[in-house]
């Protein structure tokens, strides 16, 4: 992380200059703090798609690898099954 490509602004002054800090947006990162603790991050839209779109990518190759954990596996108990 380039922490010289984020820009941290109070809650207090993003309110009071938000176009200002949207077209900010473009040239960098900008986290919102509130009481001096980030609390949420604007950022470009293209650059959000890009990240949503390598996220996605990453789950599909994951998914490939390693299947879906979701699916919770059936286990067959053959010791009370009867014999045929």
């Amino acid at each position: 992380m380039d922490l010289e490509r984020i820009s941290f602004k109070s809650l207090a002054d993003a309110k009071a200059k938000f176009s200002k800090v949207v077209d900010e947006v473009r040239e960098r990162d900008v986290v919102i703090t509130r009481n001096g603790v980030p609390v949420a991050v604007l950022l470009d839209y293209q650059k959000y798609t890009k990240i949503m779109k390598f996220i996605d990518e990453v789950r599909d190759v994951y998914l490939l690898d390693l299947g879906d954990p979701s699916l919770k596996s059936v286990e067959i108990d053959f010791e009370d099954s009867e014999e045929v």
